[in-house]
């Protein structure tokens, strides 16, 4: 692919059962700071802030270059008022904080949420929403993604998406998913009872 995807293509909201995804704003980039900071803390490598403020400038710029991203993920507090509590969605595979890509082949799944929001299913059902999304919106043969091999429960994640393991390369595990034969818009998602995810991205 030489060319980005079209920018006007993907969905500005996505709503589940018990999630709402929306794009980033400029004016919380302190909090997907804060956010990545608090799920790689629990990593055998944690980020800087310099690293964490980078990356909120990544998920703000990579909506504002190309017209898709990282979704902030919100859920409902026992108020009725949303919280967000990590996020979901898609980044070129050339593309990281501070390097925009030079070529747009792929798009790879990506995805976290704050230790405090882990074990309820909300990612897989975010990475489920954001996958039909994709490619109900977007001219892709196939979405990829990746986790390390110390993460086992992210890597469950991403089957239980209907993702394929290909072969890995030292410290990564990578995963793919072709474009189904049949392609539906998402809606309310049904728990599975699935619990045990982690941060993937």
């Amino acid at each position: 692919m030489t060319r980005p995807l079209p920018c006007d293509a993907f969905p500005r909201r996505i709503e589940t059962g018990r999630l709402y995804l929306r794009p980033p704003e400029e004016g919380e980039a302190a909090l997907y700071a804060r956010h990545a900071q608090e799920a790689y803390a629990t990593q055998p490598e944690p980020i800087s802030d310099d690293e964490a403020r980078a990356f909120a400038a990544f998920m703000l710029g990579h909506w504002e270059r190309y017209g898709f991203g990282f979704f902030v993920i919100d859920i409902a507090d026992g108020f009725g008022q949303r919280i967000s509590i990590g996020h979901a969605g898609f980044k070129y595979v050339d593309a990281w904080p501070n390097h925009w890509p030079q070529s747009y082949n792929a798009i790879e799944l990506g995805y976290s949420v704050v230790p405090s929001a882990r074990g309820r299913g909300y990612v897989t059902e975010a990475a489920r929403a954001v996958l039909t999304a994709a490619f109900a919106a977007l001219d892709v043969p196939s979405i990829r993604a990746k986790c390390r091999h110390d993460n086992p429960k992210s890597a469950a994640v991403l089957l239980r998406c209907g993702m394929t393991e290909l072969e890995a390369t030292e410290g990564t595990r990578r995963f793919e998913i072709a474009r189904p034969a049949t392609v539906q818009i998402a809606g309310p998602f049904k728990d599975s009872g699935d619990r045990d995810e982690d941060f993937g991205f």
